[in-house]
């Protein structure tokens, strides 16, 4: 590997370590790391422009180094490999690194490819998707065929919701789009935080609902995290609104459902959640119950 960085990226280094993520170095007082490209390659101009952007504000992300022929991508034993100089990692991620990418602007032109705001239409496109995959492959899992109904009833929830506030045509959701990410986790490190292959364009309540989630369901205490949220300002009715929502539905248990039927999970991990919900649930209704008092938002008889 080391001669093929030199080849591609005329760097020559005397070290390299690898990690189940990546290749990494130090190079001239900086770290880069060699990451492999696993993403769909048309989206790959789109995440170095939307990078360029963020950059361009003098704001962090690692930096993506073009090979020596000016390429994003280079092939290495005929695999797909990105090249970045890393500014920040190693650090846990807290909720402050999360607020610190609220309202990072993704700028203008930015390809919809990377943008997720239509949660109504995907969320149901998913919900379709997991509900014909049960049938042909999550049968002969307990665990997903004794809970899918319920967490589907969240997911349907949470678009019904979405779409009776924003699915009428020509209303305008008064809530900023920003630079978020795929999925963030708080177990997951700063290298994690500021990588652009993880970015997407949504709204900025995205990232905190989504940190939240996956903190209570690591098994940490998130009310100080809800609290700081709801009582911060700065956010509006619109967004408010899109955090529960958000909040409502059950990307963790989606995300592992997919794992699991895939193979690269136990489905023991699954019980991990199951065994969360009612505590969850109990979360949910008293940040329902806290925005009934000032959001119009339908009675939801299960959260009363």
């Amino acid at each position: 590997m080391k001669n093929a960085i030199n080849y591609f990226y005329n760097i020559a280094i005397d070290d390299i370590h690898q990690n189940s993520k990546m290749f990494y170095f130090d190079y001239a007082g900086f770290r880069y790391a060699l990451l492999s490209y696993d993403k769909d390659p048309e989206l790959v101009n789109n995440i170095y422009n939307l990078h360029l952007e963020i950059l361009k504000q003098g704001l962090y992300i690692h930096q993506i180094i073009l090979n020596k022929d000016g390429q994003i991508i280079t092939f290495i034993n005929g695999l797909p490999y990105i090249l970045m100089r890393l500014i920040n990692y190693g650090e846990k991620i807290t909720f402050r690194d999360v607020l610190s990418f609220v309202g990072v602007s993704s700028g203008r032109g930015i390809d919809t490819n990377l943008k997720r705001v239509h949660w109504g239409g995907l969320w149901s496109d998913k919900i379709d998707y997991l509900e014909y995959e049960i049938t042909q492959l999550g049968q002969k899992h307990s665990a997903i065929r004794n809970s899918f109904s319920y967490f589907v009833g969240l997911g349907e929830t949470s678009i019904q919701l979405f779409n009776m506030f924003f699915g009428s045509e020509g209303r305008k959701i008064i809530a900023q789009e920003s630079v978020g990410h795929d999925r963030i986790k708080v177990d997951d490190d700063t290298f994690e935080l500021y990588n652009p292959l993880n970015l997407v364009v949504d709204y900025r309540v995205r990232d905190i609902a989504e940190y939240i989630k996956n903190k209570f369901f690591s098994g940490y205490d998130v009310w100080e995290d809800i609290n700081y949220f709801l009582y911060s300002g700065g956010f509006t009715a619109d967004e408010h609104l899109l955090f529960f929502i958000r909040l409502l539905y059950p990307t963790y248990y989606f995300d592992i459902y997919e794992n699991i039927i895939s193979g690269d999970l136990d489905e023991n991990e699954l019980q991990k959640i199951i065994d969360k919900v009612d505590d969850f649930q109990n979360i949910l209704r008293n940040v329902y119950l806290y925005y009934r008092r000032f959001l119009q938002l339908p009675t939801i008889e299960w959260l009363e």
